[in-house]
């Protein structure tokens, strides 16, 4: 359980969804944005004593835009318009998943953009600090909102709800889906980065790797801020170890998944800044349309729910891991290699049955890295369709698919860097080489905490145990991390 979150509708970010979705923590809107909310209706109630005629609130919507709507029969059009949209098919996102979306929604009522009354935040809060669990598809989102999706979420939250005028297209307008999962993906990804980082330093002590590349002076020659902070926490995690001294690398120049770890790490850390700014900016920007503006008393007809920015900073964060698994299971691949490695076949002593090894375990990694490398590819790539609505709905960003891409990427960077992790450690040992280095003789004695050395005629440890160790120690793990930043 992690405390009580303030939603204000001006700050939330993928560390906070997190702790929503993940730990528990329960959330309260602030007075601040419940009165925005409530200033942000009087705006939408204005208009419609007026009879301005505003898409999705006075009028119909797609391919009826313009028709305007019997003021007597506005709450059946709202509740008629989500079962319309709603398909109810393919498979259910997990709780978190939905507690992110739940909190996604809640911070865009709080910003004041959708104009919907504030019975309906205050029935997202409840759900989230009573932990319901509601049922909502991750099919049907082409990235122009997330409408499928939301209408689960808001048929069975609002189940006894009579919506008044555009609050059910201010929901269908959510990218809520997209952007939670997206959120969270990004979180992972970005641990996953520094794990990997961590896991390559003890690597370079399994292999006796030539540790110049990440010396002050190699790192200056290349000063992009990544590459500074990722071959800068290398050289802390090894300070100390044999390869730093004279006579401990085995090569002048080692295979480029070594030589270059610095630079693939660096690379994916800017890439993933980027993504973590975009979301960072979407997370505090409207999804909607029409969009309320309080201030100046209106409704604008907008293309707000055009998620093009949040598909292509997934797209960057997802393409940024792609030389980072590849590289991995490069490093894998040679740890178990003895030609490569200096060490026994399959980095296992031979004791006249022939076993290969740790071979096995280098295949299955070059399996999942090319499932994670396949997740990468980009789907900002449009996918239009020009004769749905008469053509007005004329694009696609694929937010969606981009939020489940990096979910799915970052589960399976979670076994790839365990099983570079576990084959490191087996190098090590097996090389018999000391003292490691500050943080990686402590990860050292993490990973053996959970699975013992493979001596003769004993068994490859199974990946299993070690993620689970990694999973139950990961305040460990964090503090390891962390020593990077200490000079």
């Amino acid at each position: 359980m992690h405390g009580t979150i303030e939603i204000t509708g001006r700050d939330l970010n993928p560390a906070t969804i997190v702790q929503i979705a993940r730990h528990g923590a329960k959330v309260v809107l602030t007075a601040e944005a419940g009165g925005r909310i409530e200033a942000a209706r009087k705006v939408v109630d204005g208009i419609v004593s007026r009879g301005e005629k505003v898409y999705g609130v006075t009028s119909s919507v797609g391919a009826k835009t313009g028709v305007m709507l019997a003021p007597e029969r506005v709450a059946e059009f709202n509740r008629r318009l989500l079962l319309t949209h709603n398909m109810g098919h393919g498979p259910l996102a997990s709780p978190e998943t939905v507690r992110a979306m739940m909190a996604v929604l809640l911070n865009a009522m709080a910003s004041g953009y959708l104009g919907v009354r504030r019975v309906l935040a205050d029935r997202l809060v409840d759900a989230l600090n009573t932990d319901r669990h509601i049922p909502v598809h991750l099919w049907g989102s082409m990235g122009e909102s997330d409408m499928s999706p939301v209408s689960d979420l808001a048929l069975e939250l609002y189940r006894d709800h009579d919506f008044a005028a555009g609050e059910a297209l201010a929901l269908l307008n959510s990218s809520a889906l997209s952007l939670g999962m997206g959120a969270m993906a990004f979180h992972d990804l970005s641990r996953m980065l520094d794990f990997a980082t961590l896991v390559g330093a003890l690597s370079m002590e399994g292999f006796a790797a030539n540790p110049s590349v990440v010396s002050e002076a190699a790192l200056a020659s290349r000063p992009f801020d990544g590459v500074l902070r990722h071959g800068g926490a290398i050289r802390r995690y090894l300070a100390g170890s044999y390869i730093m001294t004279s006579g401990g690398p085995r090569h002048l120049q080692d295979p480029l998944s070594f030589r270059s770890l610095p630079l693939i790490h660096g690379n994916a850390a800017d890439s993933l800044d980027f993504a973590g700014r975009q979301l960072s900016i979407e997370l505090r920007a409207s999804q909607n349309n029409p969009v309320v503006s309080v201030e100046r008393g209106e409704l604008v007809s907008v293309a707000n729910f055009d998620m093009v920015a949040l598909a292509m900073a997934l797209d960057v964060a997802r393409l940024a891991m792609s030389p980072v698994v590849t590289s991995s299971t490069e490093r894998l691949a040679k740890q178990a290699d003895s030609f490569w490695s200096g060490l026994s076949v399959g980095l296992i002593e031979e004791d006249g049955v022939g076993l290969p090894g740790f071979n096995g375990l280098a295949q299955f990694h070059k399996s999942i890295t090319s499932e994670a490398r396949l997740l990468t590819a980009p789907v900002v790539g449009e996918l239009a369709s020009s004769s749905h609505s008469n053509g007005n709905l004329d694009r696609a960003s694929m937010a969606g698919l981009a939020a489940r891409r990096a979910a799915e990427l970052a589960t399976l960077c979670r076994s790839i860097f365990a099983m570079e992790l576990l084959v490191a450690a087996q190098a090590v040992e097996m090389r018999k080489v000391s003292p490691l280095g500050a943080t990686t003789r402590r990860l050292f004695a993490l990973v053996r905490e959970a699975v013992p050395y493979a001596g003769p005629g004993q068994r490859v440890p199974h990946i299993t145990a070690l993620l689970d160790h990694l999973d139950a120690e990961a305040a460990r793990i964090d503090a390891l991390m962390m020593s990077s930043e200490q000079d």
